[in-house]
């Protein structure tokens, strides 16, 4: 039996959902109404930081191509699944469905790089959560990658893997 789906939409949420259909084996149609140069939905507005669990510098390596330089002055550090959820509760003053945010904290990583494999090129976002201290750059937060280009990047990204594979 042929599997066809429709996706409604061409935001970052349609665009995974087109590539994940995709990736099953469906024959895939997206809707959109907006022109070429305006798809993207609210995603092309955004800034492009995404929080995922991570270890430090091993895990991000899997995301970025640091250089020797960016290597000695950089400080990951971690952000752990229970970090994630204390900012998740926090930020929705605990109204936040505890299944769902389960989900969304621990497939995080693995949900980026994903991502990754499909063309979402990551930088490391000095400019907005990292200082300097002795000489090392120090994030926090949980958001040590940003997608190259912001919301705009991560869409233009996205709408070349649907575009590759057909869609």
């Amino acid at each position: 039996m042929e599997n066809n789906v429709i996706v409604v939409g061409a935001g970052n949420a349609a665009l995974c959902a087109a590539l994940a259909a995709r990736e099953l084996g469906a024959n895939v149609l997206m809707l959109e109404r907006a022109s070429k140069e305006m798809r993207g939905g609210n995603s092309a507005f955004a800034g492009g930081g995404m929080r995922m669990v991570h270890h430090g510098l091993e895990d991000i390596k899997k995301f970025v191509d640091l250089t020797p330089e960016e290597i000695a002055t950089t400080d990951f550090g971690e952000y752990t699944v229970e970090n994630y959820l204390d900012d998740l509760g926090r930020v929705t003053d605990y109204r936040c469905d505890p299944d769902l945010a389960e989900i969304l904290v621990r497939r995080s990583n693995e949900t980026m790089l994903w991502l990754r494999h499909k063309g979402v090129p990551y930088i490391p976002q000095y400019g907005l959560n990292a200082f300097k201290h002795e000489g090392r750059f120090k994030f926090f937060g949980g958001k040590g990658l940003n997608v190259n280009g912001g919301g705009l990047g991560l869409v233009k990204a996205e709408i070349k893997a649907v575009e590759k594979r057909g869609i």
